[in-house]
């Protein structure tokens, strides 16, 4: 299972960072849209890290702040 550290670095080079890299806008992100093929972000994080429903919104919270400073 991955740590609080693993899952927050995963999610912002997953969601946001990659995306960026490809020249995509901050805001087109799966971070900031808030899906992935149609799927809630929140749900896919959830699954992927064995995370509640809470605790994933929470993280995207967390690596939503983390970007936009």
């Amino acid at each position: 299972m991955s740590t609080p550290t693993d899952s927050h670095t995963t999610i912002l080079e997953t969601y946001f960072f990659g995306y960026i890299d490809r020249r995509i806008g901050a805001d087109e992100t799966p971070l900031f849209t808030l899906t992935l093929d149609g799927e809630p972000l929140s749900a896919v994080i959830a699954r992927e890290f064995q995370l509640s429903a809470q605790e994933a919104d929470a993280t995207i919270e967390a690596a939503r702040q983390e970007v936009r400073l």
